[in-house]
């Protein structure tokens, strides 16, 4: 009997131990029991903070920039006027320098002064004229007159009807320089020699 006893204490000793080892380890008696935890669990609540932001860096500005100057263009060449077909500037040569001197083609009387006439006052007016290479007029410059302020506007009204033949160079009508003498004699109302043109050309130069 007593023995008995003594096996059931160890028995009720080992099942108490094991239970308790049990709760202790949280694993289940039996199936269908509710697990038991020694401490009951608490929500973990836990707030993750955000790591702070670090502080930027500025970028660094570019360095300013020396302007560069653009590259020069290269001059566009001068427009040949001639080919275009716009008038170019007409170049006069003197003289010497045509190998045919601009010639008058018709003649021109003269209008004697009045005054000089009654007077029976002669003179001569040396003109510089300007033809281009058309023949044209284009100018009438008076170089020297004697007497002075007489035979002028005669000298030039008469020269300013005359057509030219024009001056030539290498073969090419130019335009061309002419210096002529225009005498005055009162005696060519008498015998009707009061004219310019052609026979002024060996006095040209």
């Amino acid at each position: 009997m007593q023995m008995a006893a003594t096996e059931r204490l160890a028995l009720a000793v080992a099942l108490s131990a094991g239970a308790h080892f049990a709760v202790l380890a949280q694993v289940p008696l039996a199936p269908g029991l509710r697990e038991v935890a020694l401490f009951p669990a608490q929500a973990l609540n836990a707030r993750i903070s955000p790591a702070p932001a670090l502080p930027q860096i500025a970028e660094p500005l570019p360095a300013p920039q020396e302007p560069v100057a653009a590259p020069a263009q290269p001059a566009a060449p001068a427009p040949v006027a001639q080919a275009a077909g716009l008038p170019t500037a007409e170049i006069y040569f003197r003289g010497s320098d045509v190998d045919e001197r601009a010639l008058p083609l018709n003649e021109v009387n003269l209008v004697y002064p009045e005054q000089a006439l009654v007077e029976r006052r002669g003179g001569v007016v040396t003109l510089r004229l300007k033809i281009d290479h058309l023949g044209a007029l284009r100018d009438v410059a008076v170089v020297e007159a004697h007497p002075a302020g007489v035979f002028e506007n005669a000298a030039i009204e008469a020269v300013s009807a005359l057509k030219f033949q024009a001056a030539r160079r290498n073969g090419v009508p130019v335009g061309s320089l002419k210096t002529i003498e225009i005498p005055f004699d009162p005696d060519c109302m008498r015998n009707s020699t009061c004219v310019a043109g052609p026979q002024d050309k060996a006095a040209a130069r």
